[in-house]
């Protein structure tokens, strides 16, 4: 039981014990150092850690640059101002309202103006201003660096084996979806379960981009840069090829269901093996093959219903959708190959992580 839990949670136990060092450490060395309010030095390394390197570097450019924003701002403001409640309130206000209007659109600044207010209140009945923003600043700077040092040290990530990890849980999602396309019941109840199931492809999507994003923000990561936005890319072709063939399966008439029906299916099933294998890591020349087979059935197919009487079963209205579920279904093939390609070069780039 220990190893399963171990094994469904391991990003999350990684994750905890990189919170945990970076706090103890940064508590450890803010007391080593003398700094006066070291809980500041502990909130920073709370705040940078993320379970990404490139995620905590940018965490933590923005805290830092934020905090020194607001130090040099807010310590020259409470330096230079008379110490009363009057003019400590108008140089709150101003202080407070300039910096909010440059950090707007500014994630960098997001924190400066709430380091000047801080700073400006605490300073509010006593002098030395300047000092206690130097030790604000160090003590941020100290938490940021930690909580850096600690992403790099303990566990390192490595991106493409999580961004692979993350792309096969996708791959293994749509599969599903697939599987269940042909027989899916239509109606409201069917339309409900499949918006909830494309919904949570799509968050597992948009989870995808941030590592990449994140990814080429991390030390000496720019290097597979593309080859990370062409997987990403490269799923969410997947993913619409497999909604496309939703809609197609939903407006065909009976007589394309009869005609191409089981073709149809059949190149379906054959893609949701694809991905299947795909999830797994496995080598997919076998279903890749199966799949272009059952795909050139179906053109085949289509290509003959012009022959003989079949030309008096379906019109321009059944002809639509029928085209628009072989154009969506030769779509989904092709893409799913280029998945592989890329989940091959997110495997040769793991070996020299």
């Amino acid at each position: 039981m220990r190893l399963t839990f171990a094994d469904r949670h391991a990003a999350d136990l990684k994750f905890a014990a990189k919170v945990a060092v970076a706090s103890a450490s940064a508590f450890v060395a803010a007391t080593l150092l003398s700094l006066p309010q070291g809980y500041w030095s502990v909130i920073s390394a709370l705040i940078v850690v993320q379970t990404s390197v490139g995620g905590t570097v940018a965490a933590a450019q923005e805290r830092a640059v934020g905090t020194v924003v607001g130090a040099i701002v807010g310590g020259a403001a409470g330096f230079l101002h008379p110490q009363s409640l009057v003019a400590t309130s108008v140089v709150l206000t101003a202080t407070v309202a300039l910096l909010a209007f440059a950090a707007a659109g500014r994630p960098m600044l997001r924190l400066a103006p709430i380091t000047a207010a801080i700073l400006l209140v605490a300073t509010a009945n006593q002098s030395g201003a300047l000092v206690v923003a130097a030790e604000r600043v160090a003590e941020v700077l100290l938490g940021c660096a930690i909580g850096v040092a600690t992403t790099l040290i303990v566990f390192p990530a490595h991106v493409d084996r999580d961004l692979a990890r993350e792309a096969r849980g996708v791959a293994k999602d749509i599969a599903a979806l697939l599987r269940g396309a042909p027989t899916r019941r239509r109606g409201p109840e069917g339309a409900h379960a499949l918006l909830g199931a494309q919904d949570a492809i799509r968050r597992k999507l948009a989870a995808l981009e941030k590592t990449v994003a994140d990814a080429r923000r991390a030390p000496g990561a720019r290097s597979g840069a593309e080859g990370r936005a062409a997987l990403a890319r490269t799923l969410w072709r997947v993913r619409n090829d497999a909604v496309a063939v939703e809609r197609a399966l939903n407006a065909a008439p009976d007589v394309t269901r009869r005609l191409v029906g089981p073709l149809a299916d059949a190149v379906i099933l054959a893609a949701a093996d694809m991905l299947d294998s795909v999830a797994a890591g496995r080598d997919v020349t076998v279903e890749r093959d199966e799949a272009e087979a059952r795909l050139a059935a179906l053109d085949d197919a289509v290509a003959h219903l012009r022959d003989g009487e079949t030309v008096r079963l379906i019109d321009v209205a059944a002809a639509v959708p029928t085209m628009g579920l072989v154009f969506a279904l030769r779509n989904l093939v092709g893409n799913l190959a280029d998945l592989s390609d890329r989940l091959g070069e997110a495997k040769e780039r793991q070996a020299v992580e």
